[in-house]
């Protein structure tokens, strides 16, 4: 900060002796020690008080980042079993139907329209879960893993639109 050197410790003091006399310089001086040395404690204790909410501040931070990290891991559990759920739901639905068309039971172009249907929901949303898996890290498949294969083929005649 100040750049004094032995000579101007010398000036400063042959001047206080001057003009504060031989009788009061060793009072003044340890007073002026003593000021020196609160102002030391107090800029000491300062600064440890700003580095300890420094510190506060980022384990504030690591924290908030570690319960954001939980909360989207929690969501993305959610969300692939709500898309198992709903896997399921439209592989049985299209099987079902499938089957009903092939056994020949309904024959009718309602029940084929829903079984075309089923199986178009099944395809969109296996588009949809392959299309999000990169964007979401890919965290659920290894790398160069191969998508599950459709569980009903399409119906080999078209419907008859009616």
């Amino acid at each position: 900060m100040f750049e004094i050197g032995f000579w101007e410790l010398v000036l400063i003091g042959v001047v206080a002796l001057v003009v504060i006399g031989p009788e009061r310089l060793p009072a003044v001086a340890r007073t002026l020690g003593r000021w020196i040395a609160r102002a030391r404690n107090t800029v000491g204790a300062v600064r440890a008080e700003v580095e300890r909410e420094l510190r506060l501040e980022e384990m504030k931070r690591s924290i908030l980042s570690e319960e954001a990290g939980e909360q989207f891991r929690q969501l993305q559990d959610q969300i692939r079993s709500l898309e198992t759920e709903l896997r399921s739901g439209v592989q049985s639905a299209a099987t079902e139907a499938q089957a009903a068309i092939c056994s020949g039971e309904h024959t009718d172009a309602r029940s084929a329209r829903e079984a075309a249907a089923a199986q178009v929901s099944l395809a969109a949303l296996e588009a949809q879960t392959e299309a999000a898996a990169p964007a979401a890290g890919g965290a659920d498949r290894e790398p160069g893993a191969v998508a599950e294969p459709h569980a009903a083929p399409p119906p080999s005649n078209p419907p008859a639109q009616g």
